[in-house]
């Protein structure tokens, strides 16, 4: 079957296999494998994409059918793909506002960006949940995202001598929304499917945080699309204390969700910068993990490298507590001693210069009275997209 399939927005979830149809004014019951089905859709995808993310290639001919039957029935509907449409509202570094489908279909978007605004797994002072809405008002001061004749015009670094951005497709699918969320609840299992399709799509999801937990559906999103990956995690903390591979969504927070992404088979290398929280002990690193605490690493640039396979792909993190206070202030866990920006930015693009780099997240910002703490996360983000898709990367 050809095209975007969506769940019908009609439909009301009633039971754990029931829906009402508000438009007719019926109910319709569902299997647990049709209901299964149902719920791949709720980020609006083809079914190619879906069977892939199922990994039920022997069985293609059988989802394919009950997708069929799905669509006779009216609980999917073809969700019809718009031209980009530059006059919406303005995303990060003012570029267009798309849905998760748009931003999916043709050759739309090298980068998207999403927003999780979720803070319930803090474990000190709240407040990243406004992060997104934050970061993306204060990106366009920095830079503003134009298309001239159907190609992205970049702008002009005097003191690099060269456009940035030039030629690279961004959008902005806006956030991940909950009238409450709860804790590793729904809201997660959404974003581990966005970010799956984005990836499945050859997208660089830009996602923009909320606390650091939104990392690991994040993680498990682009392992549906990366079965083998290498995380770079930019952080004051290690945020881990053993490896984990149990039930997460018991106890896993901001300040432990390294821990199920450390036991994680798939991923099969983590390199941390940063680290510089005082512990009681050692903190437990096993083979896999390679650390380079405080600002060692910018000191250390063909060590980093020698550490990283060339053959993984790598999804970035990054806590803005990685960096000193005196240039984020704005964030719940400061510790003094961190990166300071271009310290931070020369790193980030000398592993992007020399690894493939296929997402990233920017987490622990809170929103705050001045501008000077968003610009810094957003040149952050401009720069590290800059040298994995700018110049000629792609």
């Amino acid at each position: 079957m050809n095209g975007v399939l969506m769940v019908n927005p009609e439909l009301v979830r009633t039971g754990e296999e029931t829906f009402w149809d508000v438009a007719e004014g019926r109910e319709i019951r569902l299997g647990p494998a049709l209901t299964s089905l149902v719920l791949q859709f709720a980020v609006p995808s083809t079914v190619d994409a879906v069977i892939s993310g199922l990994k039920v290639t022997n069985s293609a001919a059988t989802v394919a059918s009950a997708v069929a039957e799905l669509v006779t029935r009216r609980v999917l509907v073809h969700h019809e793909t718009r031209a980009p449409d530059n006059g919406r509202a303005a995303g990060l570094f003012r570029s267009p506002v798309l849905s998760v489908a748009e931003a999916l279909g043709g050759e739309v978007a090298d980068a998207v960006v999403l927003g999780m605004p979720y803070d319930v797994a803090v474990t000190y002072r709240p407040g990243t949940r406004f992060g997104p809405e934050y970061l993306r008002r204060v990106s366009g001061s920095l830079f503003q995202y134009k298309v001239v004749d159907g190609l992205p015009r970049g702008m002009h670094d005097p003191v690099r001598g060269h456009r940035v951005l030039e030629g690279v497709r961004l959008a902005d699918i806006g956030n991940i929304t909950g009238t409450v969320f709860t804790r590793n609840g729904t809201g997660f299992d959404a974003l581990k499917r966005i970010m799956s399709r984005l990836a499945a799509a050859s997208r660089f999801p830009v996602l923009l945080g909320g606390d650091h937990s939104i990392t690991l559906p994040a993680v498990q999103g682009m392992l549906s699309a990366y079965p083998r990956l290498g995380v770079l995690h930019i952080d004051a903390h290690a945020d881990y204390a053993v490896a984990r591979t149990d039930d997460w969504r018991e106890d896993c927070h901001h300040g432990n969700f390294m821990s199920w992404i450390v036991g994680d088979e798939r991923v099969q290398k983590i390199a941390q910068f940063g680290i510089r929280q005082l512990t009681e002990e050692e903190t437990y690193t096993p083979d896999k993990v390679s650390r380079w605490p405080g600002t060692t690493a910018s000191g250390a640039v063909s060590d980093v490298l020698a550490a990283l396979p060339e053959d993984l792909p790598y999804y970035l993190t990054i806590d803005v507590d990685g960096l000193d206070p005196a240039t984020m202030p704005a964030t719940g866990t400061p510790l003094p001693g961190g990166f300071g920006a271009p310290q931070l930015i020369t790193l980030l693009e000398a592993i992007c210069a020399e690894r493939r780099l296929v997402g990233m997240d920017v987490v622990e910002l809170q929103s705050d009275t001045a501008d000077g703490p968003g610009l810094v996360a957003a040149e952050i983000v401009l720069r590290v997209l800059d040298a994995v898709l700018g110049r000629g990367r792609r």
